[in-house]
């Protein structure tokens, strides 16, 4: 068995990938090979993954970024978020987080918007990447909130997080379990999280939701799928198996330690979800006027 993972190694879609290969290899009693292919914010791995054997022996991990933003925002994708893949299950989800260095005036959402109104278009926000989830968090909080504030991409969370500690950047959207060590050193401060509820690895920080916006949320996900055309009668047995490993304590256990939120579908319920989440995304973007600075 083969697990295409559209990213780097210690990324949250390979530590997911690498879980699941794990169990797999528990359940079948055979081998699962890992192959990471990062590159053009994840749409390369993706793009392989739908081009791959329809044979049952190739699965990949995506991800909200991939499926969901890169097609719309990207013009020369060369796959079908909806054509081109069979959905296995969910395996996790991952709140953002608005997060300031730690001497930063801003000390919630309140005074962000505040001084964004006061000053449009002085204020900088960082982001882990054109296209990624951490982006649109960020777009879609600018358009929440009616305030003009500069996007500014970087190649990973690592960068985003080291200009905002230095101060080139006034606040970063990204991934919790990327902003968790400077916020739990106290170098950072969060401000809101992105999720519908409170993180449980932040309890102590409201979402947006509570922070006077109850209409936003701006979770990423991460899924299972196979290229479509696979075999339905393997697409149902992989994805019993899938859904046998992410409704696990074990596997529960492990994806909260990596930071993210365990989540567990069934093939019919992740297909639905993508068809949902590929239409609002598509909004967001469009509405936004978000693009690949």
């Amino acid at each position: 068995m083969r697990l295409i993972v559209p990213a780097a190694p210690g990324a949250g879609q390979d530590i997911l990938g690498r879980i699941l290969a794990q169990k797999l290899e528990l359940l079948w009693q055979q081998p699962v090979v890992v192959e990471n292919r990062a590159g053009a914010g994840g749409t390369l791995g993706t793009d392989l993954i739908a081009k791959a054997p329809k044979d049952g022996y190739t699965l990949g991990v995506v991800n909200s970024s991939s499926l969901a933003i890169s097609p719309v925002l990207m013009p020369n994708v060369a796959y079908d978020p909806l054509k081109d893949f069979a959905p296995l299950g969910l395996g996790a989800s991952n709140d953002c987080a608005l997060a300031v260095k730690f001497d930063s005036p801003f000390r919630s959402v309140a005074d962000v918007v505040a001084a964004a109104k006061a000053q449009p278009g002085m204020l900088t926000w960082a982001s882990a990447g054109s296209g990624s989830s951490t982006h649109m968090a960020g777009e879609l909080f600018r358009m929440t909130a009616g305030v003009d504030i500069v996007h500014v991409p970087y190649r990973g969370s690592p960068a985003a997080i080291t200009d905002t500690l230095g101060g080139q950047v006034n606040m970063t959207f990204n991934t919790i379990n990327a902003v968790l060590p400077s916020v739990m050193s106290g170098q950072m401060r969060a401000l809101a999280t992105t999720g519908q509820t409170r993180d449980p690895l932040l309890p102590d920080v409201p979402s947006f939701a509570e922070a006077g916006y109850p209409a936003y949320e701006a979770s990423g996900w991460l899924g299972f799928v196979a290229p479509a055309g696979t075999p339905p009668e393997i697409v149902r047995s992989v994805s019993r198996a899938i859904q046998q490993i992410t409704e696990s304590e074990a596997f529960r256990k492990a994806i909260i330690t990596a930071g993210m939120r365990p989540q567990s579908s069934s093939a019919q319920a992740f297909g639905d979800f993508m068809q949902v989440e590929i239409a609002r995304w598509a909004t967001v973007v469009r509405k936004s006027g978000a693009k690949l600075d």
